[in-house]
């Protein structure tokens, strides 16, 4: 019954997400893509940026950037972080109610073979830079951690904290293009730091 419901769901999400993959490359074309949609077309731009972490080989910095550009830094970062969070939410709870034959299909065995022995016995702190750092496979270590020990409520305070950053960057380049100013900078690092320090005085030891 579920596997049905999410091979309907993948088949009528792929197109769109193919065709929103090939404009991506090129800001005025996504703008002209989102614009004839009118208002769902940030409700479009959230359901493509769940799908890529859920489908794990889809990239997702394209349409981070694309949606900063689109909707502006504020609204964008908001719709991307959101839509991030919940879709590694998603993958976590599949990879742990489902199983490894499921996750499978949405990731390389040996790709997930890898990345859960390396984070064999890691904690939440792990998982946050596993998020946070573009070294890690983000989308793939939500399988990992689902498949782990790691309860949900820790996963949600890595996956949340982990994202911010870096969707806070991308977001950024999208919305004022890579001549950053001072002061947007500013701001990511210290979102950054308000992260560490949180993590380090509270969340780590819960």
């Amino acid at each position: 019954g579920s596997g049905l419901v999410g091979i309907i769901l993948l088949w009528w999400c792929w197109q769109p997400a193919v065709e929103f993959w090939h404009v991506a490359s090129n800001r005025e074309e996504v703008s002209a893509y989102l614009a004839q949609f009118g208002l769902i077309g940030p409700l479009l731009l959230s359901m493509m940026l769940v799908l890529q972490v859920i489908i794990a080989a889809l990239p997702g910095e394209a349409f981070m950037i694309s949606g900063g550009y689109v909707y502006g830094f504020g609204l964008a970062l908001g719709l991307s972080l959101a839509s991030t969070v919940v879709g590694s939410q998603i993958a976590f709870f599949l990879a742990r109610w489902a199983g490894r034959p499921v996750v499978e299909r949405m990731v390389p065995s040996d790709t997930l073979n890898r990345w859960r022995k390396t984070s064999e016995e890691k904690g939440p702190i792990f998982f946050l830079f596993a998020f946070m750092l573009p070294v890690f496979p983000s989308d793939v270590m939500s399988y990992v951690a689902g498949m782990s020990s790691l309860s949900s409520g820790r996963f949600f305070i890595a996956n949340f904290f982990g994202r911010l950053p870096r969707v806070a960057v991308l977001t950024a380049i999208g919305a004022y293009g890579f001549d950053l100013s001072g002061r947007v900078w500013l701001l990511v690092l210290v979102i950054a730091a308000a992260m560490l320090v949180a993590w380090r005085t509270g969340f780590a030891n819960r």
